[in-house]
Parts: structure tokens; C-alpha cells; sequence
């Protein structure tokens, strides 16, 4: 998920921290994957794709998010049921296409054989297939490869085995142009409506933050923190634009600056180094000034703020309040008063919630019909209400709301918990089987994509 890096700057090895390795360097090395929610997504979507009828499946992603990565990871995880080849050279003709593929299968041919390769793979491809295996072909950036090679993949992709099952999957990683290729009126017999794609997205700037933790520690850091402060991650996201690639240059060079001057962590001027060196200036965030009056209460592992504008506007003779804390500690006891209330990391944030885990505009509390109604504002890390990842709920007495490393209990003995379930509530499911909190009914949720189906 690396990029190479030429500068010479580079000379300086994270060694110089005390790692044993090089945090930001391209390695195929397990410990140093980073399990972003939408690369699992990714690798599940592609197994999906092993798994059913489909025949193909798309994966899209920008340049540098780590389609190769995927790639290599997919590969480790199959067995011997799955005979698979990687096709990743982008300028070959037709016949190279199909030596590269056969090559990959185990046939032994030179360049200038002339064997009918499309017989060959047709033969290899049935046998296997009437075995009871699967054949696998992965594309990496088929948007860049010439259409007599796609004409080819158009033919592999109508092979069938028994007249009904796919003989071969093919599986195509490319950037987004991809998907207009497979779009024109050529490649209609390969791509139609009912193929399933997935876009990879970036990562955002809580997942930078502990993207680079994760390295960090992977590479030996015994505090990521302390190394590279969690204030840099704001700049680093917005110059990397959350591309993971990006991310591992400004880091690595970032700590490259560092090390030349023998300082023990990364600083601002060490990342503005690297901006400069990047020419990325164009990218960088501009400053904010901090948020005017917050009041401030120390708890571990992060810090916790509540506007003290809006906790003076909110009237104590209201019923609902917020108890909150963090690692146990008991920090701060916010009475609902106000129409809305912002929960997040962010500098605007009525509740500041200072952690790496928590997004910038993370939750919202409005009042609605005399009613307080939690929304999740397209959080990374999402919001668990009595042990649910939850949308869209009513809070009721003594809901247990987790945000980050905050845990909130919501009370207000007049929204009791005998009173009616909310028709309207959204639950975000994980995974299927998603428990469903005490005394409840599905009947009564919704999905994020639609109503259950409770059917049967």
C-alpha cells in the first residue's frame, strides 16, 4: 500500500526510533495490515464472489488504496479447492495475456510457443472445473489494458462447465475509469446489471490516526502516540486526502525530517517538512482557532469538553440529562435543555470527545414532540446503544450509549422503558445475526437499506 519513495531524506530508517522495522514501507508482512472496515468489506465482497453463482465481481478504488494488498491477501487465504493467477502487467497483447495466465496455471511454455493458448486455458479451466474446482483470474487496472486483451476476457468469462456453472471467476481491481470501460456498448456481453461492484473508499480521518498508530506499533513503537502526536493526524489526512499510500510517504518522510535532527518524535515542523519536500502545500488544512469558553475536565484515555455556551443555555430544570464517563471515571453530567446537541471531536462539538475513535461530527441529540432522538452523523467507528450499533433511536431511560471510549447513560425517568418502541428506529448490522437488544422485536427495526424481512 506503499509507494516508493526516492527522496533523500529517506536514507533515515524508522531504526532510529527504536523500531525494528520500517513502519511506512510496502510489505506484504501480516502484522502490518490494517483491518480499515471497508478493506474487510472488500475482501468479504471478493470472497462472495468465489462463493455463488456470480462470475465476476468489480472492485474500484483510487490509485495507492491498496488494491495490490488485497490482492496478495486474498491470495494467502486460499486453499486448495481455488487454482488462481494474478494478472498485473498492463501493457501486454492478447497472446502475452494468455501465456501470463497460463504461466500462472503451470504450464511450462516459452514466448514464442505456438500453441493454441485459448485451447489450452479452455481445456485447463473445464478439467478443473468438472473436479470440483475453482479457477481464479485476478486483474489488477484491466481499465489500462488494451481492448484485444479484453476481447480475450470476454471470451474466458463465457466458459462454462455441465452448460450452467461458471467455470472460471475473474475477479477485476482497477481505479475508477473502470467502471466506464466495462460501461461501453463492447463490453456488454461481459458486464451487465446484475454484476456485482464495490467502491473501496478512503480512509477517513480517524482511520488515518490509527492507521498510523497501527503501523507504528506493528514496527515496534512501544507509545504511537508519543511518536507521532494525534494533533499531526488532522494535517496528515488532509494532505494524504486519506489515501493509504499518501499516507505512508508524509509519515515516513515526516519521520525521515525527524531522525536527521535527532529528535525523538514527530513534530508540526517535521510534517511541514515533509509537505514542503511532498509539494502537497496546496493540500494543507488550514489552522482552527480553538472553540471560545470550553471548559475543559481531564479524563484518561483522552479528554472530554462541553461547550460552556451551551451548557449556560441549557435550563437545569430539565428532566433528561447525560451521564458520562470514560475508563470508568465518571466526568461530566450534561442536562438536555437546548433543541439540539452535538456530539463529537470536532472544535464546534457541544460535547467534545477527545479521541482518535470518535469522528468530528460523530452524534446528534435533537429534541423532537417533547422526545430526545439520537442520529449517528456517518461516524467511522458508529454508535452502540445497549450493545446495538445504531442509526436512528428515541433514547428511552437508562439507554447505555457508547461513543469511542465514552460510555453515556442517557436518563430521563419519564422516558421509561416500558414506553412504546419507535417504528422509525435504524439499526446497522455488522454481520447477520446482529443481537437485538433485551425485550425487543425485529419487527420493529429498520435496516439502514430497507425494512426487515421477517418473513421467514
Amino acid at each position: 500500500m506503499s509507494e516508493t519513495l526516492g527522496s533523500p531524506s529517506s536514507d533515515h530508517s524508522g531504526h532510529d526510533f527504536g523500531l525494528v522495522a520500517e513502519p511506512f514501507a510496502d510489505t506484504a508482512e501480516e502484522a502490518f495490515f490494517f483491518p480499515a472496515d471497508q478493506h474487510l468489506r472488500a475482501l468479504e465482497f471478493m470472497g462472495h464472489t468465489l462463493w455463488t453463482r456470480a462470475r465476476l465481481g468489480v472492485v474500484t478504488a483510487e490509485h495507492g488504496c491498496g488494491k495490490s494488498y488485497l490482492i496478495r491477501r486474498l491470495l494467502k487465504s486460499l486453499d486448495e479447492r481455488i487454482i488462481a493467477a494474478a494478472v498485473q502487467h498492463e501493457h501486454n497483447g492478447p497472446r502475452e495475456f494468455l501465456l501470463d495466465i497460463l504461466r500462472q496455471f503451470g504450464f511450462a511454455l516459452d514466448d514464442d510457443d505456438k500453441s493454441d493458448r485459448r485451447r489450452l486455458l479452455e481445456r485447463f479451466i473445464t478439467h478443473h472445473a468438472d473436479n470440483g474446482r475453482l479457477c481464479l483470474l485476478i486483474i489488477e487496472n484491466p481499465q489500462a489494458m488494451h481492448p484485444s486483451v479484453l476481447e480475450e476476457l470476454r471470451f474466458l468469462a463465457a466458459l462454462e462447465a455441465d452448460g450452467a456453472r461458471a467455470a472460471l471467476k475473474i475477479l477485476l481491481l482497477g481505479q475508477p475509469s473502470l467502471n466506464l470501460v466495462l460501461g461501453s456498448p463492447r463490453m456488454a456481453q461481459l458486464v451487465d446489471a446484475s454484476v456485482s461492484r464495490f467502491a473501496l473508499g478512503l480512509l477517513s480521518e480517524d482511520q488515518t490516526a490509527a492507521y498510523v498508530a497501527h503501523r507504528l506499533r506493528a514496527a515496534g513503537a512501544a507509545d504511537a502516540d508519543a511518536l507521532m502526536p494525534h494533533t499531526l493526524m488532522p494535517q496528515i489526512h488532509a494532505c494524504s486526502g486519506g489515501v493509504p499510500a499518501r499516507i505512508n510517504r508524509i509519515s515516513e518522510r515526516s519521520l525521515a525530517w525527524a531522525a536527521s535532527r535527532s529528535q525523538t518524535q514527530v513534530t508540526a515542523a517535521a510534517l511541514d517538512a515533509a509537505i514542503e519536500e511532498l509539494g502537497w502545500q496546496h493540500r494543507r488544512r488550514l489552522s482552527e482557532a480553538p472553540a471560545a469558553g470550553a471548559i475543559e475536565a481531564e479524563v484518561l484515555p483522552g479528554r472530554l469538553l462541553v461547550s460552556a455556551d451551551w451548557a449556560a443555555a441549557a435550563p437545569m430544570a430539565s428532566v433528561a440529562k447525560l451521564l458520562i464517563t470514560m475508563q470508568g471515571i465518571s466526568s461530566q453530567e450534561v442536562v438536555l435543555g437546548a433543541d439540539r446537541l452535538l456530539i463529537g471531536r470536532g472544535e464546534d462539538a457541544d460535547i467534545r470527545i477527545d479521541s482518535v475513535f470518535v469522528s468530528r461530527y460523530h452524534a446528534l441529540i435533537v429534541r423532537d414532540k417533547g422526545q430526545d432522538l439520537l442520529l449517528d452523523l456517518g461516524s467511522t467507528n458508529g454508535l452502540l446503544v445497549n450493545s446495538r450499533r445504531i442509526l436512528r433511536r428515541v433514547l428511552r431511560h437508562r439507554d447505555l450509549i457508547q461513543v469511542g471510549p465514552a460510555r453515556v447513560i442517557y436518563h430521563n425517568e419519564r422516558a421509561a422503558v416500558e414506553a412504546d418502541l419507535d417504528p422509525g428506529e435504524t439499526v446497522c448490522f455488522a454481520r447477520p445475526g446482529f443481537p437485538l437488544a433485551a425485550g425487543e422485536d425485529c419487527d420493529t427495526s429498520l435496516l439502514a437499506f430497507g425494512r426487515l424481512d421477517s418473513s421467514g
